[in-house]
């Protein structure tokens, strides 16, 4: 078992990594919550393989449990949605010391915890995240939120969970194109400040691919560490966080111009690679750093160009920075950008103009 402390000033939290950890989540509530309630969201895939064990762990102690199943992906991250849930929470008659476990991946834990962070105020909720890009990253750290015609996650809150269960043994029902849309997002650390985790990534790129359990385990505790590091300093995203946004920018655009019919880590990996072009037209970064980090996508099979994204669609260039701006980090009419200066030394471009950012997207036509 490993543990990783997130420490925050109000709302710290551990993060345990065991595997078949079910057993353990149950004792816990036992030891800390046994008057109350076990509300327990997950989507429909995920019930399929997990919610019957998971249940019946809970079923030893004899708790009052509640199962609410939303419709896999990010159509769930709806207002209305989040209504229709909420009163199905009311009229069940939940009260403020009851506990919502968000079984599942990232839509499944931003859809839960903006939930949590809303109804009767605000109620606990602990995050058991079952996909890598959800054990790696969107389970730690509190961003919680739901999706706009305007653009993705506009609507949310910084809600802390008051714990994160992983089980790196859920990954192995994970189908491996939604596995290594997840592993996009361990890439990003390896670039963001550890150059050395980069080259240890692609030293064991096959064993990756193959979900070898103690490689992933060891993926996932680094990478939890890294975020607990960067939320401690900036829980609100207020700078030093906006780095773990490396490729975001553009990511965001582009699932909102597929209307989120894509992977986000396929469109984060993308990003990436388009961040790295633009560091490169900036004279931040050599091309040497683009060439390696392509190369590596190439061995684990992750799309690096908007062709392998989506190769019927006629893209546009200035369609995608007006999705640009309604991203998050925009300040006025300008677009920040996480750019890098080198393999593990990421920063934040505040200014770019759009005339580069155009010619950085249209490289990506036909890569």
């Amino acid at each position: 078992m490993k543990t990783v402390n997130v420490s925050l000033k109000d709302r710290s939290y551990q993060i345990i990594i065991k595997k078949n950890i079910f057993a353990n989540i149950a004792a816990h509530h036992f030891s800390n919550y046994k008057k109350s309630k076990a509300i327990i969201i997950t989507d429909k895939n995920v019930a399929k393989h997990y919610i019957k064990k998971f249940v019946s762990s809970f079923n030893k102690y004899k708790f009052d449990i509640q199962v609410i199943e939303i419709l896999p992906g990010e159509k769930s991250k709806d207002l209305l949605v989040i209504k229709k849930v909420a009163e199905k929470l009311l009229k069940s008659n939940v009260k403020r010391n009851d506990i919502i476990y968000a079984l599942g991946g990232g839509v499944v834990g931003d859809f839960s915890g903006f939930l949590a962070s809303i109804i009767l105020r605000g109620i606990k909720f602990i995050q058991v995240p079952t996909t890598l890009l959800s054990q790696v990253d969107s389970s730690v750290g509190g961003k919680t939120g739901v999706n706009t015609s305007t653009g993705k996650n506009l609507i949310g809150s910084f809600y802390q969970p008051t714990a994160v269960f992983i089980d790196p043994n859920t990954l192995k029902s994970l189908p491996q194109k939604e596995f290594m849309s997840g592993y996009s997002e361990v890439l990003k650390y390896s670039l963001i400040n550890d150059k050395k985790f980069f080259y240890w990534l692609d030293l064991n790129s096959n064993k990756i691919i193959s979900k070898n359990s103690k490689i992933m385990t060891e993926i996932i505790n680094n990478c939890c560490i890294k975020k607990s590091i960067i939320v401690k300093k900036d829980e609100k995203e207020l700078n030093h966080r906006m780095l773990l946004n490396l490729g975001h920018t553009f990511a965001h655009a582009i699932e909102k111009e597929l209307k989120y019919k894509v992977k986000h880590g396929e469109a984060v990996s993308v990003g990436i690679l388009m961040a790295i072009r633009l560091s490169i037209l900036l004279n931040k970064t050599k091309h040497t750093n683009y060439n390696l980090i392509k190369s590596h996508l190439n061995k684990v099979n992750l799309p690096t160009s908007l062709i392998c994204l989506n190769s019927k669609k006629k893209w546009n260039a200035r369609s995608l920075i007006r999705n640009m701006l309604s991203d998050k980090k925009r300040v006025d009419k300008n677009i920040k950008f996480i750019l890098l200066h080198d393999i593990g030394k990421a920063y934040i471009e505040n200014s770019v103009s759009y005339e580069k950012i155009y010619l950085t997207i249209k490289e990506f036509f036909n890569e």
